[in-house]
């Protein structure tokens, strides 16, 4: 059962998480919804095509979070292409389920992505200079980003509503605390004193030649943009300073601040007009008494239905009119120091707000910025000329794409260089994984320039095959030494397991464990073998154990675990005692009901996606596979 939880437990995460990171997603993805479309598509979702340039970059998304890490490319070059389809399928269903999407939750959400902020705050101007290096304009991405915020809805309504029951819960512990008793013993590897023969040699190295090969190795020219090859010198003017200035005042200062009190008297069910109209009564006759002269701390501690007032005498921090409540805002900023309001209908009821005090909002004058100003006006030009060359890059590199000479000569770029590399490694700009994957790429294998790859924020290359290396065999003379010693390592382990399985036919006869293990000079030891937790046995034996059937009837049921070192494992299975939930704490098993219940909506969301690909047709082109 454990293992089946684990087997899902990414699945969830990996959809929460690439529908979180959808606005890059689309930004690279939404100019194949707007380009001409010429190309064939590689899958149609409905009446949806889908494009090779739109699984290319789902899978160097892939190949980066993956670094150096060995994979399959025609594997991954799959799950690219079934990310792109699943996304498109949830796209489409949303939309035929009428979700729909505030102009303020795609606002806040854009307002919240770190690469549309500088120091922390929302930047028009990034914003601005992403979309232009996209070549989007801010409907194109709008629309985007509704749609990735449709996707989430349509992925959490499927997900939200699975539940698990107390049974399943208790199940769950059942495993997850056992504790399996188990007497082992080890049998040794001893030397192999046999030959290995130049035959034995020659056969195993035929058989095995894929493991002895030189990796495969690549060489690229390259030509590179940076943000400083394009920054230039830019001398502002004063009055592109002061526009700047404006458009960035609120950066430098602090707005106005008010220290408030209030007095709450809540209006209990807002649908029952006869509270509703006491709680009014009630807020303007102390009102009235606080305008006679009586003390609004001692009001707010006697009648405040904000329990928190009282211990505090009705006083909150200072706010901005952004951070305080918004029914209370702009009475709070209304009013001048020691006034109080008239009764303010909020959902709580009546509120009553005397401001305290005001802190006036603060503006450092133009000059005292001027050099923050002109350091930031440089920086936004160097970023929209840097955004501009990246994109005529691009651009240039899908219309020339036999060579990079035309590339370097429009831009005034020399070429560089890199030696031969593997996929796994690399020195000077291909230590880099992003790189490397891309050079490794099937268009730029066959001779085609790559598209302009990024490298941070401020850097970006175009690469082109110089030599391609494929994967050779090592001749045998080099690998004789290894063989050798892989083939006496066969022979001792071999010998420990014939060795191991005399020995379980002896226990199974009726000899003792511990008879056994005196017949070859070893010690049986004993274990607890616990799921959760720490245990003192090796992994592989823990797996074995783990996975063996219970005892029955009393005999003891003798089994067999290879270690990793070759070493064999005789072992027996005496008791086995299952877990409970009862002793486990509250906050921990509200844990473990939320992980299986998110597990529970990932196999409830994978056999959804399973109906709509058969409901609404996914054909995959010859050209994809």
């Amino acid at each position: 059962m454990l293992q089946a939880i684990r087997d899902k437990a990414h699945g969830i995460f990996a959809w929460v998480m690439l529908l979180f990171v959808g606005v890059p997603f689309g930004l690279w993805g939404i100019n194949n919804y707007f380009d001409g479309g010429k190309e064939k598509p590689v899958a149609v979702v409905g009446d949806h095509d889908i494009f090779e340039r739109e699984v290319n970059r789902a899978y160097e998304g892939l190949v980066s979070r993956m670094g150096s890490s060995d994979y399959d490319e025609k594997q991954l070059r799959h799950e690219a292409l079934e990310q792109v389809i699943n996304i498109e399928l949830i796209t489409q269903s949303a939309h035929r389920e009428g979700l729909t999407v505030s102009d303020d939750e795609i606002r806040s959400y854009v307002q919240t992505q770190p690469f549309f902020q500088t120091d922390g705050k929302f930047d028009k101007d990034r914003l601005k200079n992403v979309l232009s290096s996209q070549g989007m304009t801010p409907q194109q991405f709008t629309s985007q980003v509704a749609s990735q915020l449709l996707s989430e809805q349509f992925v959490r309504g499927v997900t939200d509503t699975a539940i698990v029951t107390k049974r399943q819960l208790d199940n769950f512990y059942r495993f997850r605390n056992q504790e399996r008793l188990v007497e082992y013993l080890t049998v040794p590897l001893k030397k192999a004193d046999k030959e290995i023969t130049d035959q034995e040699i020659e056969a195993f190295y035929q058989a095995n030649k894929s493991q002895y090969q030189n990796p495969e190795k690549v060489s690229v020219e390259y030509i590179s943009l940076s943000i400083d090859d394009v920054s230039g010198d830019f001398k502002p003017s004063d009055d592109d300073l002061k526009v700047l200035y404006e458009e960035q005042k609120a950066q430098f200062g602090s707005p106005e601040q008010r220290k408030v009190s209030h007095i709450l008297i809540t209006a209990g069910d807002t649908g029952n007009e006869a509270e509703v109209k006491a709680a009014l009564t009630k807020a303007e006759g102390l009102r009235e008494r606080l305008n006679k002269g009586e003390d609004f701390a001692k009001l707010a501690k006697e009648n405040s239905d904000d329990k928190d007032s009282p211990l505090k005498n009705g006083e909150v921090v200072l706010y901005t009119k952004e951070t305080i409540h918004p029914e209370l805002a702009n009475t709070a900023f209304a009013l001048a120091k020691g006034e109080v309001s008239q009764p303010v209908k909020t959902s709580f009821g009546y509120d009553l707000v005397k401001v305290i005090d005001i802190v006036p909002a603060t503006t450092k004058p133009f000059e005292e910025v001027r050099a923050e100003l002109e350091k930031s006006y440089r920086r936004n030009a160097a970023e929209n000329k840097f955004y501009e060359a990246k994109q005529k890059l691009d651009e240039m590199s899908f219309e020339h794409n036999d060579g990079l000479e035309p590339l370097a000569k429009n831009l005034g770029i020399k070429i560089a260089q890199t030696g031969l590399f593997t996929r796994d490694a690399g020195e000077g700009i291909v230590t880099e994984p992003s790189l490397r994957a891309a050079a490794f790429a099937t268009d730029v294998l066959e001779g085609k320039n790559s598209p302009a790859l990024e490298v941070g924020s401020d850097k970006v290359y175009v690469f082109h095959l110089k030599e391609h290396q494929p994967t050779s065999d090592k001749p045998l003379a080099e690998v004789k030494a290894q063989i050798v010693a892989k083939l006496q390592s066969k022979q001792a382990e071999d010998g420990a397991k014939k060795l191991a399985e005399q020995l379980i036919a002896d226990v199974k006869q009726g000899k003792s464990l511990a008879d056994a293990a005196k017949s070859i000079g070893v010690n049986v030891n004993k274990a607890t073998v616990k799921l959760a937790g720490k245990t003192d046995v090796p992994p592989a034996l823990m797996k074995a154990v783990n996975k063996a059937p219970r005892p029955r009837g009393g005999k003891p049921s003798p089994l067999l675990a290879s270690m990793e070192n070759g070493e064999q494992v005789v072992f027996v299975l005496t008791e086995v005692k299952d877990g409970s939930a009862a002793s486990v704490d509250p906050k921990e098993l509200e844990m473990a009901k939320d992980y299986l219940s998110k597990n529970a909506g990932q196999a409830e969301f994978n056999a959804y996606l399973d109906y709509l690909r058969d409901q609404m047709g996914v054909k995959i082109t010859e050209q994809a596979n």
